[in-house]
């Protein structure tokens, strides 16, 4: 879920950040730029984790600040296709469920996604599972006992497997918006599929060189993960207690 990805950039300080040193400088140069912001194939930028080398520094005449080449590693978030998260729902539509992880909200499970066969109740806004709803009446027909309904509805934590994380880049120009999309293989191996628009360039996005990336971010980076829940374990915890119960009373 979290990695430590190295990264090259140029950096500029001004004569007035000189005062707290070069390191310090760059330290706060590089906190304003990357947290919080989406690097395409990488992830979300999370915090500085350390920085590598510092280059000797090339002064511009025209602007009078120090431009260095700085090489550091960041602490990312990009989830692996196949893991398992726990999330809060934080909103259920008839498309399916979005889900937060407080930090990173763009989560969705599709309703293709869902156990089958679910359904959603529009005036509840609420997703339910029917088919282990059916099976827990039958088991407890004899004690008479009324189960809950399986649903899932806002504020819920739920545990869902990875399936997709897609990348969109949007670059500005006077030509236009022109984006390029990347979608992560799922099954997991080899490098990203990629999708761009003719017109873009792709020298304004990311250049990798061995194991560097050189940091040319698009005007606008977006991370979205598609999620699934339609496996044993996934859901609400809840829901599978009793199957847990019943496999120790087997062994025992």
């Amino acid at each position: 879920m979290f990695f430590i990805a190295t990264v090259v950039d140029t950096l500029k300080l001004t004569p007035e950040q000189y005062e707290s040193g070069d390191s310090l400088a760059l330290i706060s140069a590089i906190n304003a730029k990357y947290p919080e912001r989406v690097l395409m194939d990488v992830g979300l930028v999370m915090t500085l984790y350390d920085i590598v080398k510092v280059g000797s520094s090339l002064i511009h005449p025209a602007d009078g600040g120090a431009h260095f080449e700085v090489v550091f590693r960041l602490v990312v978030f990009k989830p692996h296709v196949g893991e398992v998260i726990s999330g809060k729902v934080s909103e259920c539509t008839s498309l399916g469920i979005k889900v937060s992880l407080d930090f990173f909200t763009n989560i969705q499970i599709p309703y293709y996604h869902l156990f089958e066969p679910s359904h959603f109740d529009e005036a509840k806004k609420t997703w339910i599972w029917d088919d282990k709803q059916e099976d827990d009446d039958e088991a407890d027909e004899d004690e008479e006992e009324e189960n809950e309904p399986l649903a899932i509805k806002k504020g819920d934590m739920i545990n869902f497997s990875v399936h997709d994380v897609n990348f969109t880049g949007k670059t500005y120009s006077v030509k236009g918006v022109h984006t390029m999309e990347s979608k992560t293989d799922v099954g997991g191996v080899g490098p990203p599929v990629r999708r761009r628009s003719q017109s873009f360039d792709k020298g304004k996005s990311w250049e990798e060189g061995g194991n560097l990336r050189t940091a040319k971010m698009s005007n606008s980076t977006s991370m979205e993960v598609i999620g699934v829940m339609s496996s044993d374990g996934l859901g609400k915890n809840e829901w599978w207690e009793n199957d847990e119960d019943d496999e120790e009373e087997d062994e025992e």
